[in-house]
């Protein structure tokens, strides 16, 4: 939240500084806490394929969708 609060009352911020930050680096916890939680709740129910299914799914569906999001978005970055 302080990171948050510098970046948006910096005399120059710099564009990426907010979405780095916020969505990014705070959000990141969150996300990891409910994979975490997910993958340790299919252990707990011995359930290790559903676990390994999850696990590569989640990863490779990220993967996934950060190609997709650069190659939509690789000429507009170019351009600035």
């Amino acid at each position: 939240m302080t990171l948050l609060l510098y970046v948006r009352h910096h005399k120059n911020p710099r564009w990426w500084w907010r979405p780095a930050l916020g969505a990014g680096f705070c959000g990141g916890f969150t996300t990891y806490s409910a994979f975490a939680l997910k993958i340790d709740q299919y252990f707990e129910a011995h359930n290790y394929g559903s676990a390994l299914t999850y696990a590569i799914a989640s990863i490779l569906g990220t993967y996934i969708i950060v190609l997709v999001t650069h190659e939509a978005l690789k000429n507009k970055w170019v351009k600035l």
